[in-house]
């Protein structure tokens, strides 16, 4: 497994599926499922809406990017509640991340499933990561976490590399 972290714009990176993580007790949508609600016009709002998902912790729901998008496959994977967020949960979330893009068969993903890089600890980025490998389970993965800034990008590749 590859294991990535990278600074690039969620709509246009040439990979097969996107997951982006959101929070269920946080809206509007925000982060990478706000910008991926924009482009796919309210899709994602919608299935909240009509409570098809709610954010559960480790919830899942596929959708298509209809062309929109480079990547085919777009996962929205619920985090849980944001106010009980813990480096055990994030381990939990990374790994239903990597777990869903590996059982559908998807080689290369971008995961923004939870803004690891802001305020988080190298404890908290240790589980991503742990997460991460325990998901793929030794399948030939190369996922890309997203991030923020620069700071997030060299804290998260400096604990994701270790």
């Amino acid at each position: 497994m590859v294991l990535r972290v990278d600074m690039c714009d969620i709509s246009t990176v040439d990979v097969d599926a996107v997951v982006v993580g959101f929070y269920e007790d946080v809206r509007p949508l925000k982060g990478g499922a706000g910008a991926l609600d924009w482009i796919l016009c309210g899709a994602l709002s919608r299935l909240l809406l009509d409570d098809r998902i709610r954010g559960r912790l480790g919830e899942v729901a596929l959708l298509t990017s209809a062309g929109k998008m480079p990547a085919e496959k777009i996962f929205l994977l619920g985090m849980g509640p944001r106010a009980g967020q813990t480096p055990e949960s994030l381990r939990a979330a990374a790994r239903s991340a990597a777990a869903t893009v590996a059982g559908a068969g998807i080689r290369t993903a971008l995961i923004d499933c939870m803004p690891m890089g802001e305020g988080h600890n190298d404890q908290a980025l240790a589980e991503v990561r742990a997460g991460i490998l325990e998901g793929s389970a030794g399948r030939a993965l190369e996922l890309t976490l997203l991030a923020s800034d620069n700071a997030s990008l060299e804290h998260m590749t400096r604990i994701m590399q270790a």
